[in-house]
């Protein structure tokens, strides 16, 4: 698609967003998976100011929107008191929003709270994969409180669940440094749809010990879907969230508690990665691939630029960022 998108922006015309998506994603990684999120929204009182703690409507968390990052300044270094800040620009092309209201988390019919993405939303982007947890083969992977036999197909894990159907499996690795990470994602399925996804658990610095765990947990997360892979995308950050976060699934949101244990520390290198699955019977399988700790570049949405029949444009702002050198420095 040499052409179609230049220092002067789209041609009129000329582009059909979904080819130049599927063209540019194998050839550069402008073209990106991004997850978009909006806070929750809580009531306010007559003054405007948010009162009270229950959201009068949720965080949205949604994976897998298809968009075309063209950065004006990806990082720009400022020096603060505090530590570090990093700004930056970019201008972003997603799907017309009919589109996008086609994709199951953002359809309407399954998910009333999105309408359209709006000022000071973020499009969580991957800067760098700081590692991905192998699923090409199963020598790290063991069975935990449950009997699984492990097999793969080059790209995707299948965890076969023997006796004991209802219990854990893990990954397990030599030390792993993931200061850099700050979110974690992975897609999973099940060849079932009786199987119930408990929780998953990074553990950082001890292994197998939930004083050095962080835990997310689903609620009610009941049915892991069987054809349509699931996209988990949370954040990896240190200590007890008190607000949690969230995992969509077909526009329904299930929240995540997340907590971490009393010796856990976030710049110790990484250990574990579990899965706490419940089954029904023996021979129900789950499948894991794309597993990594990533570090993110949040945009937010400054402004719309443009929105035709085919695309839209947006003008979009890195707020904040980090400096990991400083940040290991001051956190010790």
């Amino acid at each position: 698609m040499p052409g179609l998108i230049g220092s002067q922006g789209v041609r009129p015309g000329a582009l059909n967003m979904n080819r130049v998506f599927r063209a540019l994603r194998y050839r550069t990684e402008q073209a990106q998976l991004v997850t978009y999120h909006r806070p929750a929204i809580y009531d306010t009182d007559d003054y405007g100011v948010p009162t009270g703690t229950s959201a009068a409507v949720p965080e949205l968390l949604l994976p897998n929107l298809p968009a075309i990052i063209r950065p004006g300044v990806t990082a720009d270094y400022m020096q603060e008191r505090a530590g570090s800040s990093i700004i930056g620009t970019a201008r972003i092309y997603t799907p017309n929003i009919t589109t996008i209201k086609n994709y199951a988390n953002f359809d309407q019919d399954n998910n009333t709270n999105f309408n359209e993405i709006e000022g000071w939303d973020r499009l969580i982007t991957n800067y760098r994969t700081i590692y991905s947890v192998p699923t090409s083969a199963t020598g790290s992977w063991t069975s935990g409180t449950a009997d699984y036999t492990f097999t793969s197909d080059g790209e995707t894990l299948s965890a076969t669940m023997g006796a004991g159907y209802d219990g854990s499996f893990y990954f397990t690795t030599s030390a792993v440094n993931t200061l850099e990470a700050d979110r974690l994602r992975f897609k999973i399925k099940a060849s079932t749809g009786s199987c119930t996804f408990t929780n998953f658990i990074a553990y950082n610095g001890g292994t197998q010990d939930t004083d050095y765990a962080t835990t997310y947990a689903p609620a009610s997360l009941t049915s892991i879907p069987t054809g349509s892979w699931l996209t988990v995308d949370v954040p990896w950050i240190t200590g007890t969230v008190a607000s949690g976060t969230s995992i969509y699934e077909s526009g329904t949101r299930y929240a995540t508690t997340v907590t971490s244990g009393s010796s856990y520390d976030y710049e110790s290198d990484l250990r574990d990665l579990e899965f706490n699955i419940s089954g029904t019977s023996d021979g129900d399988a789950i499948y894991l691939k794309e597993i990594e700790f990533y570090k993110s570049v949040s945009w937010h949405v400054h402004s719309l630029k443009d929105m035709t029949d085919g695309y839209i444009i947006f003008n979009c702002v890195r707020t904040r960022g980090r400096i990991d050198s400083r940040r290991r420095a001051y956190t010790e």
